[in-house]
């Protein structure tokens, strides 16, 4: 079952200034609970906009390291509550014995910027991903060219302004998959979500996200083998740490036509 959303709606309020006060109606990004349930259990609550969960569910599992591969994912099912959506994943045994098994139990609820809520120890916050190997080669045009196209491929950031994007690209700078919502962290799962979906391989183009790159969207990248990612804004230093540890290539836009690059840079041409 698919939960039907546009994403946004209008919201009244009043607009207050020198010319005194008038009512307007503002088109505004939906945000609401989303409970991510594993085999019938409950294991993280995000508030995320209501569009692509199925996405969400896959790309948060493999983002996560809950799964190895999309086929460790039986079923995903919607449920409407009053409060929210539970997203319901049935998991194959091998998979839900690994998630049994690891530390990290995102037991509370993370709001749609928080990336390391519910981790049980500090020492998880610091694991390093095994340094990718991969000759691609992305020539900073293709890179400049995504950058310029970037806002035709987030149609709900047309409407309402703030929300943010993921896009992956091939090494033409072509514009294959592209996601958007409230989280920046939802915004990459849902693209990685989508990528697996599809079957497109990560290894053959770059991400490019509107957010700052923060440690724990270079970790989901890491995971999922992504060589080039690119943001438009600036990444943190603990992000460009990750990255080169990761030996993936990690740059920010400096304007709209350079790019700074903090790891990695032998694979831009």
């Amino acid at each position: 079952m698919t939960i039907p959303s546009k994403g946004c709606r209008d919201m009244s309020g009043h607009l207050i200034g020198e010319q005194g006060v008038k009512q307007l109606s503002w088109v505004l990004p939906e945000e609401c609970p989303i409970a991510i349930c594993l085999n019938g259990e409950s294991y993280a609550v995000m508030l995320a906009t209501p569009l692509d969960l199925e996405d969400f569910a896959i790309g948060f599992c493999l983002s996560e390291g809950l799964v190895t591969a999309r086929d460790k994912i039986l079923s995903i099912q919607q449920k409407v509550r009053k409060d929210g959506i539970e997203v319901h994943i049935t998991l194959s045994d091998e998979a839900l014995e690994r998630v049994q098994l690891m530390d990290r139990r995102r037991r509370l609820a993370g709001g749609s910027g928080c990336g390391i809520c519910g981790l049980s120890s500090l020492s998880h916050v610091g694991e390093m991903p095994v340094p990718l190997v991969s000759d691609l080669k992305i020539p900073l045009a293709s890179i400049l060219k995504v950058r310029a196209a970037f806002e035709n491929h987030t149609p709900l950031h047309q409407r309402c302004y703030s929300v943010h994007g993921a896009v992956f690209a091939d090494v033409d700078g072509n514009v294959l998959v592209a996601r958007e919502d409230v989280g920046r962290h939802n915004a990459l799962d849902k693209l990685i979500g989508s990528l697996s979906v599809q079957g497109l391989d990560v290894g053959q183009g770059f991400v490019m996200i509107t957010s700052r790159f923060a440690y724990e969207l270079v970790q989901k990248c890491a995971r999922l083998k992504v060589p080039v990612a690119v943001s438009i804004s600036a990444p943190t230093t603990m992000a460009i740490e990750m990255a080169r540890a990761a030996n993936m290539t990690l740059g920010a836009f400096s304007g709209k036509d350079e790019l700074m690059v903090f790891s990695a840079e032998n694979r831009l041409v």
